[in-house]
């Protein structure tokens, strides 16, 4: 309600109740007849009337008082009514403020792509823990009776378990060694070759040749040849225990379980010559070429399997020639390391190799030389 209508309705109320007070007083001055004959007879005295009027007058200073303070809470906490008559010349009401805007939804928070996390690292700071790398260089006895020679290899050390003074490693070892020997071969290939001249040269059994002279001549069938065999070792699967209780002396045993590829080749070079085997006859043309010349270029050379060597065209080009197999076993040995830096190490290493069959085994003698972090 504003302060205009309450003004309005305070001064209607006392308004009204001032005109009834003077109504009541005029009509008693001016003789008003009574509502009956009993109340004319006992009209109201003056003194009756003046204290009436008194105490209308404080009902009017207590409606003032009242209306006072009604004002003072409308106008602390102004209360709006359902409709309210506005007389005709009151100045028209101001124009309601407008609606504040609607507060705008806040907005969702944005998707945050995933915290980027580093992946673990063995080694974030190159720190020790325990691994190393290392390189064998040394001798080895050869499978199949052949001479001892070079070897050399590497392996990796990844620690596995420790115990108290010592510790356990996963190691992966790969190593290759080479050997020459003179060994002596019996070429079935000469022997068919032999035949083949025996007939072309009229030396037949028609003749009464013996048969051994028939077959092992003219040229000769057993040759002493140079075997040159390669071993590749390739232990994937070995455990070393490892003492650590010494100080800079650490001494272990190592085994597991590996695997072994040998290729070898017989080089008759220095042994067959068809020229002086056959002697006159190597003169004789064969196609552009001699029966000399021409035995040499087959028969002659790095032998496969101990019996022929490999074709002209193939030893022309470069092509590896050899036999070999893949075969299995296992591997057992030890060794010691002394520490001479932080992370270097310099050791002995021997190791037994278990390879299937016949005069397959063989065992490694190296120096090794150990890097580790």
């Amino acid at each position: 309600m504003s302060k205009f209508t309450s003004s309005v309705l305070t001064a209607g109320i006392l308004t009204a109740m001032l005109l009834s007070s003077f109504g009541v007083a005029w009509g008693a001055e001016n003789g008003a007849a009574p509502a009956s004959p009993t109340a004319a007879a006992a009209g109201p005295s003056t003194s009756e009337l003046e204290a009436r009027i008194e105490d209308q007058q404080r009902q009017i200073e207590d409606l003032k008082l009242l209306v006072t303070r009604l004002e003072e809470r409308l106008g602390n906490s102004p209360v709006t009514t359902a409709s309210a008559a506005m007389p005709p010349s009151a100045p028209a009401p101001a124009p309601p403020a407008p609606a504040p805007a609607p507060t705008p939804a806040p907005a969702p928070p944005p998707v945050l792509a995933a915290a980027y996390r580093a992946p673990r690292e063995l080694l974030p700071d190159i720190g020790h823990i325990g691994a190393q790398i290392g390189m064998l260089a040394g001798g080895a006895t050869n499978p199949y009776k052949d001479n001892k020679g070079m070897s050399l290899g590497g392996y990796i050390d990844l620690p596995w378990k420790n115990f108290r003074g010592s510790k356990l490693s996963y190691e992966i070892m790969v190593g290759l060694q080479k050997a020459t020997t003179t060994q002596t071969t019996t070429s079935g290939v000469n022997v068919l070759v032999n035949a083949v001249l025996n007939s072309y040269l009229g030396n037949t059994a028609a003749n009464k040749t013996d048969a051994t002279s028939y077959l092992a001549g003219p040229l000769p069938i057993t040759s002493t040849t140079q075997e040159h065999s390669k071993v590749l070792t390739v232990a994937p699967v070995l455990l070393k225990y490892s003492i650590t209780s010494l100080g800079r002396f650490r001494p272990y045993i190592v085994g597991g379980f590996s695997t072994y590829v040998w290729i070898g080749s017989n080089d008759n070079s220095a042994s067959f010559n068809a020229v002086s085997a056959l002697g006159s006859l190597a003169s004789v043309p064969v196609g552009s070429s001699t029966l000399g010349a021409t035995l040499n270029a087959i028969l002659q050379g790095g032998q496969i399997g101990g019996l022929v060597p490999t074709a002209p065209e193939l030893a022309a080009r470069g092509v590896p020639h050899g036999q070999g197999n893949m075969l299995f076993g296992g591997q057992l040995g030890g060794g010691f390391e002394v520490r001479v830096a932080p992370k270097l190490s310099m050791g002995v290493d021997i190791r037994r190799n278990f390879v299937e069959g016949t005069n397959a085994g063989f065992t490694t003698f190296s120096f090794k030389q150990g890097l580790h972090w």
